[in-house]
């Protein structure tokens, strides 16, 4: 007797849900409708606040990218501004040395340097000065620190210099403090070896090598270098002593070619 009294109970509420579902469709149509009818723009307000929004957003995107391009500017100008402060620095140096030089021989080519090579066992840079600018070969080369090569090769606008490190090059040199000379070479590892020192002349790690002079060609007094180690050859009757230049050979940008 209980079952089909469920079951009549069951297809009532059933009947019942799908009586409302027309209800619930109708009331949200006469809705939609009525809305519509109100307020026919709201029809376009999707689309408008679209295109809208991508209109802003290019805008922002532009002035993004102006915000950045002056951001950029600013930059360059103040790497600009640092380069010629550094610039100015080293010429300030390369001037000081140059007041060292005696008076009959102060005459002096600023360059810069434009090309540097270290294939093999050379070290050579070239520079932007050559015989139209009065350059000459086997003229004294420096930094903005010391002596770091000499003239090797001018054409009319370019010439080439050989660094003191460099496996060829040969200077007189003399230890400042002991006065003690000697000649200066350059080596296959890039530093240079001041060879032919006597050996009972005391060397220290620390002196100070300047160059000699030998002859007048080249002026004497102007800093090379320091003393890094000292040693005496097998079966030789001198001391050889490392250099250590005081100016970054790779590091070189300007110099001034002295006559």
């Amino acid at each position: 007797m209980l079952k089909p009294i469920r079951v009549f109970f069951g297809i009532g509420i059933f009947l019942l849900v799908l009586a409302a579902i027309p209800l619930s469709i109708t009331a949200e149509i006469k809705s939609s409708s009525y809305s519509t009818l109100k307020n026919p723009i709201a029809w376009f307000r999707t689309p408008a606040k679209i295109v809208g929004e991508l209109l802003s957003f290019q805008k922002n995107a532009r002035e993004n990218q102006q915000l950045k391009n002056a951001l950029g500017q600013r930059r360059y100008r103040d790497l600009q501004f640092q380069e010629l402060k550094l610039e100015n620095n080293r010429l300030t140096r390369l001037l000081g040395l140059k007041s060292a030089i005696p008076a009959q021989i102060r005459h002096s080519i600023f360059s810069r340097v434009i090309l540097r090579s270290s294939l093999g066992w050379n070290r050579i840079i070239l520079i932007d000065k050559g015989t139209r600018q009065g350059i000459k070969p086997n003229r004294l080369v420096l930094s903005e620190s010391s002596v770091i090569g000499k003239v090797v090769l001018c054409g009319p606008a370019i010439s080439q210099v050989l660094l003191i490190s460099d496996p060829k090059s040969r200077l007189g040199a003399v230890i400042q403090r002991t006065r003690q000379e000697g000649l200066l070479f350059g080596t296959s590892f890039g530093d240079c070896h001041m060879k032919y020192i006597s050996i009972d002349t005391e060397v220290k790690s620390g002196d100070t090598v300047v160059t000699a002079g030998f002859g007048g060609f080249f002026p004497k007094g102007l800093p090379i270098g320091t003393v890094e180690r000292v040693w005496k050859e097998p079966g030789q009757i001198y001391q050889v002593a490392q250099i250590r230049p005081l100016m970054d050979l790779n590091q070189i940008e300007e110099v001034a070619v002295i006559d």
